[in-house]
């Protein structure tokens, strides 16, 4: 049983952040996510990816769409012997819903000193704090916050990082 858990947000981190990406024909991945995945899935964390989604409730794509790309991604991951969960919220903001980040629905999991969000937006490291996540990881070269506890400028950066203290 795996201890530690590593959350991803989804846009920006596992894949490039399009807005509103409803299908595969938008979906492109982050190369290095799978690398980074895969350094914390053999340290022992379970994957978890918790992604707001409101295009689905916004009408831009329908959840049969989102759940093609849920698919794509949870195959490419098993294809590299990596298991992960998606959690999901698919409501607009305005309903300010338990699920949707910054808010902490998705983050209902017994806690670890060592658990790790990873995100892009500072909505995500606000959700992780609010969570009781200690290790708030942000990826971005525009984006500041005062939530984050480590900020890289790419995925390039953090596999160095991870490669660095790994020794």
């Amino acid at each position: 049983m795996r201890k530690n858990i590593l959350y991803l947000d989804r846009d920006g981190i596992v894949n490039k952040h399009i807005p509103y990406v409803g299908n595969l024909d938008r979906f492109f991945w982050h190369d290095e996510i799978f690398e980074i995945v895969n350094f914390f899935y053999k340290n022992n964390f379970d994957i978890k990816i918790v992604t707001n989604q409101s295009g689905i409730e916004r009408g831009y794509f329908t959840f049969c769409d989102y759940a093609e790309i849920c698919k794509h991604i949870l195959k490419e991951f098993n294809s590299k012997d990596i298991n992960l969960e998606i959690r999901t919220c698919p409501h607009h903001p305005d309903k300010n819903c338990v699920c949707r980040k910054p808010n902490t629905g998705m983050f209902l999991d017994k806690r670890s000193k060592k658990d790790i969000m990873i995100g892009d937006q500072d909505s995500d490291m606000l959700a992780a704090k609010n969570a009781g996540i200690r290790n708030r990881w942000l990826i971005s070269k525009n984006i500041k916050s005062n939530n984050a506890t480590k900020i890289f400028n790419s995925h390039n950066q953090l596999l160095d990082y991870l490669l660095l203290n790994n020794n």
